[in-house]
């Protein structure tokens, strides 16, 4: 890296081969560039006991850093170039992480046109194989999509969401009431709701539709990313939506029943006692004239805790409203 006769573009292609793991670099690379039914492709040859860089190439000549090809999202042996501008990437996920909003939106996967083999750095036409080399870009490709990627993680495209899922066809089966694929384990007893999963993450307020983030159902019927609801779950236990308790009521037990006994244990002194109308988010019961406890006011209904006070009838000394309590019911 200190040899002061190498020009900005052997250096990047010298640090890209390191990063690889591809040998010494192309210092005695060449480089061409030859015409084919019209189009110009670019092609970078390592020189003599050199293998060539699998990525570098392209990113460098279209000034991109090396990172934009270094893809961790997918398995395959091509890139892509984004529709929207241009410029090669590893992959559409690769696109939306290094060209944020405002500058960019979400790449098109479906306008992709043209990709960049990996082995000799042929700019083509999308297909499963290289024009020139011959190389599989992927052991799955979906022409829809515009997708590669291992056969491993069972890949197919479903005509009824539009695009590529994972996780093999035969576990899953397509519900159209919810617009989603539901695992074939659970879709009989699955909670439908119409374009439930058309609707964003009520946590992270991103795609729940086409995300690779698997989703995960509540029992209220709401969805949301798997890996919001665990940390959601660190500190509620609530839906985020429509406030129900996202776990069982039988789970739940143990924990209301020893609140009840820690108010039962500390009264509320004359002073801040209040009387108080609630509904519960559980079982969606009103109850009127309840004893407000700080800890909570429990649901005589169902036990449950998850109440809300709606409205004060009376505190401290005052006797009870009995035209605020008709008022309620």
């Amino acid at each position: 890296m200190r040899d002061t006769t190498l020009s900005d573009f052997e250096r990047r292609l010298r640090i890209q081969s390191l990063m690889d793991g591809t040998g010494g670099g192309v210092a005695n690379g060449v480089i061409t560039s030859s015409t084919s039914n019209g189009r110009e492709t670019t092609t970078i040859a390592a020189g003599p006991g050199v293998v060539p860089s699998s990525a570098v190439g392209p990113a460098a000549a279209h000034g991109l850093p090396d990172e934009a090809m270094s893809c961790v999202h997918y398995e395959r042996k091509c890139n892509i170039i984004a529709p929207c501008c241009g410029k090669v990437f590893g992959c559409r996920v690769c696109h939306d992480e290094m060209t944020p909003p405002p500058g960019h939106g979400p790449m098109d996967r479906f306008a992709v046109r043209e990709v960049v083999c990996k082995e000799c750095n042929t700019r083509q036409p999308a297909s499963n194989n290289c024009i020139r080399c011959g190389i599989q870009f992927g052991e799955y490709h979906c022409g829809i999509c515009n997708l590669w990627m291992v056969e491993s993680k069972k890949p197919f495209h479903c005509n009824d969401c539009g695009f590529c899922r994972v996780g093999g066809r035969e576990a899953f089966r397509h519900c159209h009431q919810c617009c989603m694929c539901i695992s074939v384990n659970v879709y009989d007893d699955h909670n439908c709701m119409k374009d439930k999963y058309k609707n964003n993450c009520p946590v992270c307020r991103e795609d729940m539709f086409s995300s690779r983030q698997s989703p995960q159902d509540l029992p209220c019927g709401h969805a949301i990313h798997a890996h919001c609801f665990r940390r959601l779950a660190g500190f509620d236990y609530r839906c985020p939506i429509c406030k129900k308790t996202v776990v069982s009521q039988q789970s739940m037990a143990a924990a209301w029943a020893a609140r009840a006994r820690d108010i039962e244990m500390q009264p509320m002194p004359a002073d801040l006692a209040r009387v108080v109308n609630i509904m519960c988010n559980d079982c969606e019961t009103k109850s009127l004239n309840r004893n407000w406890h700080f800890l909570g006011v429990q649901c005589p209904s169902c036990n449950s805790f998850n109440t809300i006070v709606e409205q004060v009838i009376s505190s401290g000394s005052e006797e009870p409203n009995p035209n605020a309590a008709a008022g309620a019911s």
